[in-house]
């Protein structure tokens, strides 16, 4: 099942379209990424609100650019968007994507 089509995104990594959604709550934002067609397994993906960096504390914002990146490395940890299974979850992402 795909994601509420009102409230998510859309992204193309390498001519494939996912679909993207990302909320908050006061600890945590949450990520959650399908394909757009014929979705099978979610990816679920994790962010602090705010990352220590060597330059200081920044901010996590999601951008394209993020999902991206958490789309390539969830496919390398295993995650076939297209195949019937259990979901992946591949937990806090902030110091995978900056």
């Amino acid at each position: 099942m795909g994601l509420p089509k009102k409230t998510s995104r859309n992204i193309i990594v390498d001519d494939i379209e996912y679909s993207w959604l990302a909320s908050g709550n006061d600890d945590i934002i949450n990520l959650i990424i399908t394909l757009k067609e014929n979705s099978g397994q979610k990816l679920f993906a994790h962010f602090d609100y705010m990352t220590a960096t060597e330059d200081g504390n920044i901010w996590m914002e999601i951008t394209p650019e993020v999902v991206r990146k958490v789309i390539e490395y969830g496919i390398l940890k295993g995650w076939k968007g297209d195949e019937r299974g259990k979901n992946v979850d591949i937990g806090i992402m902030n110091d995978k994507v900056l």
